[in-house]
């Protein structure tokens, strides 16, 4: 039973891919001050957002359990 979101999936793939542009554009020497505070402080928001969304997609995985009587039933999975 795999139930992936496709949406979920977009935007977590499409907030990693932010992420790694920011920190590209933090890793240049010639970067502001103030251009690279603003960068790091939406990576930070980022990184939160991106977080969140695991730990939400985390409460969902769950694991099929074959029961004494063979019947399956579903359980949550611990990681």
């Amino acid at each position: 039973m795999h139930n992936d979101n496709p949406k979920e999936k977009i935007k977590i793939d499409e907030s990693l891919t932010r992420l790694e542009e920011v920190t590209k554009r933090l890793e240049e020497e010639a970067l502001p001050l103030e251009e690279a505070l603003e960068l790091f402080a939406a990576g930070v928001q980022i990184a939160a957002a991106v977080k969140k969304e695991l730990e939400r997609a985390k409460t969902k995985i769950q694991q099929v359990v074959e029961e004494s009587d063979g019947l399956f039933s579903l359980e949550e999975f611990d990681i």
